[in-house]
């Protein structure tokens, strides 16, 4: 065959390609014009009609946050600037005033829970507050995101608050200062003036007491710490966790802390629409001894992570779980980066399971035994744990003698001594917490006698 003719015939092979594709990628055009060109189109109207000018960054911004918002509370979107921050606060330390926020579905911006110690906490916000109004700004219908963008802010500044009370009815204002939140996340039950955790709270049953105030990179090294202190050197018998008001954290940290008190079956398991079911299992490495008898405190300010922990401690029947119906959210975000490095996507995934089956999200767990709080008693509660976490170190020159308390006399200073031991400042032991003891002192029997500290 003749050499041109070739030619000709590779010219039509090619030609007939295009001519192929030319339709599809039409076709592409013509689909992505149906769905979002009356974006562009408004865009344009804005650009040529509004009052002001508009920034095209300005538009595009608010079109890629409204996107999410339509989604749910947890999914967003970050610029780097803004991802630099939510980094911090992963690695628990962000400035802010320290509180959990989330979105109703009747568009009401509830606190979840502060942070104990967080300038939230010392000014007495609550979980299952609304806030109502960020300085001048109506919350009405605004995401979550967006709430804490105006909250969070520089440090030493202030933000006015005005939050509604459910519980009392009430409307009133609070204006707090911004600091730097670093998140201690494992406390005891009391501590000393001198800042000294005290986590056996009945020596005589030798039962502990650890709050876990969320779940950060550190939480499960800090709890393992604690732990095994308590169980090698005060011999503890059962031990109280308390994840009240506990918002969440990361799925990677709460799993090796429940791992540490299973040896076996499934932690928590993970589904979504385009990612295969996920499970995390629970070994035998390192598990806490199985005669160390477990109660768990949780309320409606139990979330996120500090669920996975009742839910897997309660369905394996390793706890007693006590209190009240935990928040109920139960979703697994994921990032995604954006083309040419124009930010991250956050996007909700999937969902977490019990090893029951039961889904987390929108459910929340019910606990073994229900104490609910009266608002009186949780006010309460709240006020001891404020004057726990408030007390501030001494003056390393003191020479008063530390008050008495119930839980430590005050004792005679000898002629020559200028200091005494400070006080022991104990948070109040409220009905929920009195009964997750009594149901350990039951388990455990007599009383043994406490071993030397």
């Amino acid at each position: 065959m003749p050499k041109r003719n070739l030619v000709w015939i590779a010219v039509g092979a090619v030609l007939a390609v295009l001519l192929w594709k030319v339709p599809e990628a039409l076709i592409r055009r013509d689909a992505l014009y149906d769905q979002f060109g009356p974006l562009t189109d408004i865009s344009l109207q804005i650009h040529r009609n509004y009052v002001e000018e508009v920034e095209k960054e300005q538009l595009l911004r608010g079109a890629i946050d409204g996107m999410m918002q339509r989604l749910d509370p947890y999914s967003r979107y970050f610029d780097i600037a803004e991802y630099e921050q939510f980094s911090k606060r992963i690695e628990g330390q962000f400035y802010g005033i320290g509180v959990e926020i989330d979105q109703l579905h009747t568009g009401e911006l509830v606190i979840v829970s502060p942070i104990e110690g967080s300038p939230a906490f010392l000014a007495d916000l609550r979980a299952d507050d609304r806030i109502v109004m960020i300085d001048d700004t109506r919350t009405v219908d605004i995401p979550a995101e967006k709430a804490v963008e105006l909250i969070k802010g520089e440090p030493n500044t202030s933000v006015r608050l005005t939050l509604f009370r459910p519980s009392t009815g009430q409307q009133f204002e609070k204006t707090i200062e911004r600091k730097l939140i670093t998140v201690p996340t494992v406390r005891g039950w009391a501590h000393t003036e001198d800042w000294e955790w005290d986590y056996v709270i009945d020596p005589e049953y030798r039962i502990g007491y650890v709050r876990i105030l969320n779940f950060e990179l550190n939480t499960a090294k800090q709890l393992d710490v604690v732990v095994r202190k308590l169980l090698v050197y005060d011999k503890i018998q059962g031990l109280v966790i308390d994840v009240r008001d506990n918002p969440g954290g990361l799925l990677d940290v709460v799993v090796p802390v429940a791992d540490r008190f299973l040896d076996e079956g499934t932690i928590v398991s993970t589904r979504g629409r385009n990612t295969p079911e996920q499970r995390r299992e629970a070994s035998r490495q390192d598990t806490y001894p199985s005669y160390l008898k477990l109660a768990l405190l949780v309320n409606g300010g139990s979330a996120s992570a500090s669920e996975i922990l009742a839910g897997a401690l309660k369905d394996h029947k390793r706890a007693v779980v006590v209190g009240e119906k935990t928040f109920g959210k139960g979703s697994v975000q994921t990032l995604f980066e954006v083309e040419n490095g124009h930010g991250i996507v956050k996007l909700t995934t999937g969902y977490w399971y019990l090893p029951s089956g039961e889904r987390i999200h929108d459910k929340g767990i019910m606990p073994d035994k229900l104490v609910e709080l009266t608002p009186a008693e949780r006010a309460a509660m709240i006020e001891s744990r404020v004057r726990v976490y408030s007390t501030r170190r001494p003056s390393p020159r003191t020479t008063a003698t530390a008050p008495a308390t119930a839980s430590a006399p005050a004792s005679k200073p000898s002629a020559t001594s200028t200091a005494t031991t400070p006080a022991k400042i104990t948070v109040m032991i409220d009905r929920q917490l009195q009964t997750a003891l009594d149901i350990l002192r039951e388990q455990l029997g007599p009383a043994t006698t406490a071993p030397a500290r």
